[in-house]
């Protein structure tokens, strides 16, 4: 069991926010929360427990008996709905004005389930019960390259560390797959791609141009990539292909490249082959996965991970003792050469 004391637990917070501003594209929403004054900064990375509905006075459970006071107000549901557990979501954005006023926290999902599709419909005013800041984010002290790989919804998962590494000199250079233009919510339109990025583009059919993709009111500089030919200003294909030709295109620089991937996991298990074939420094990825708790404590997130991260000398699978790993606490953010993929876990086996 996870130690669940009042020290370790003094950075998160249980409590209600109100919702600032709900925006929906097709079936994805951009929901802004208005958090309480002594909400703890998030780290890019990290995440939210989040309820799936609006409280109201008459239908709230007893308190959970939480370890550490401050834990104690974060209830999970109506007691006729028991299944309906909180969602955990990356921190997509997070601002808080100057003078100790209250931040405003972003959140961007998709409506794909019951939980979800409530969650969509709440309205400005309503109040949500949240647990968090959640999980272990990045540390970027000694970063000198990065390249970030988004698929699905896991824009959600790197906008903010996206949003941090604008300001230094080697601005992230941010690969954004999407199944076609009219399935996102991804505005595009077209630029050049400024020599602030120092990456030699691959050659393909049409010159390859920086999207300026706006995720309703975020602007995220980045190259799209989708399947489906006709996508204006679009690479055709997957954000995988593009990371191997943008490697291809500029061979001296996986050494000191950070490649970051968020997205289904399909996705993060060809980004760790290219990683792995094409030598890359640091290869990192936030793993999504459904939980109940956040706190470590009912083991439902657990990961296969190997002690001893993949040398970059060893093109064969990790090697050390196989062990298991809580997304919630140990994560979300991981060491791509020690996850434990579906097609090394067969390869080992037999």
């Amino acid at each position: 069991m996870a130690d669940l004391s009042e020290d370790s637990t003094q950075d998160i917070l249980a409590d209600e926010c109100t919702v600032h501003r709900l925006k929906p594209r097709g079936s994805f929403c951009r929901l802004v929360l208005k958090m309480p004054a002594d909400f703890p900064k998030p780290t890019p990375g990290q995440f939210l427990l989040i309820s799936c509905w609006a409280s109201s006075e008459g239908f709230l459970p007893p308190s959970l008996e939480l370890p550490g006071a401050h834990l104690a107000r974060f209830m999970m549901g109506p007691v006729y709905d028991r299944a309906m557990l909180p969602r955990a979501m990356s921190v997509f954005d997070y601002e808080k004005p100057s003078g100790g006023k209250s931040g405003l926290l972003t959140l961007v999902f998709k409506a794909v389930g019951r939980g979800t599709l409530l969650l969509s419909q709440v309205r400005p005013g309503d109040r949500l019960r949240f647990l968090g800041p959640l999980g272990n984010g990045f540390s970027t002290e000694d970063w000198k390259r990065t390249l970030l790989v988004a698929g699905g919804v896991g824009f959600s998962g790197v906008n903010f560390l996206a949003k941090a590494l604008s300001g230094d000199e080697r601005p992230p250079l941010t690969v954004l797959g999407i199944n076609s233009r009219g399935q996102s919510p991804v505005r595009l339109s077209l630029t050049e791609v400024p020599s602030v990025y120092r990456w030699a583009l691959p050659k393909t059919t049409e010159p390859l141009r920086l999207v300026v993709s706006r995720l309703f009111d975020n602007f995220i500089p980045s190259i799209v990539t989708s399947r489906y030919p006709g996508d204006e200003g679009a690479f055709c294909g997957t954000a995988c292909d593009l990371v191997e030709k943008l490697f291809d295109a500029n061979p001296t620089y996986p050494a000191d490249t950070t490649l970051v991937g968020c997205g289904p996991r399909p996705m993060l298990e060809a980004l760790s082959d290219i990683a792995r074939h094409k030598r890359v420094k640091r290869f990192l990825v936030v793993i999504e996965e459904q939980m109940a708790c956040g706190l470590g404590t009912c083991l439902g997130c657990a990961v296969q991970t190997r002690e001893r991260a993949l040398s970059l000398e060893d093109n064969g699978p990790a090697e050390g003792p196989l062990t298991y790993k809580k997304v919630c606490t140990d994560g979300p953010v991981f060491n791509g050469y020690s996850i434990v993929w579906e097609h090394s876990q067969e390869y080992q086996n037999g």
